[in-house]
């Protein structure tokens, strides 16, 4: 899969979830209210499941799923055997 392709999940997986109509792939939906703590789980939960990655407690920091550029990074690195 492409960087694009994993955008295009992720934002609709976050619109799906928000009352968001489209997003900006540099939003932090964090900041802005968007979301919640529980729907970081909900979200590390959605990644694992559709991109075939393990979320461990060294990855939980915010600012790997902060907004949707930082989740496709998160996402590439963790799929190509890095450490985030």
């Amino acid at each position: 899969m492409e960087s694009n392709v994993y955008a295009e999940k992720i934002s609709e997986y976050i619109m799906m979830n928000t009352n968001l109509n489209s997003i900006d792939y540099n939003l932090d939906i964090f900041e802005e209210g968007l979301v919640s703590s529980l729907f970081a789980i909900e979200l590390m939960t959605f990644l694992e499941k559709n991109f075939e990655v393990k979320v461990t407690m060294d990855d939980l920091d915010m600012e790997n799923f902060k907004c949707v550029n930082n989740i496709v990074k998160f996402v590439e690195n963790k799929r190509n055997g890095g450490n985030v």
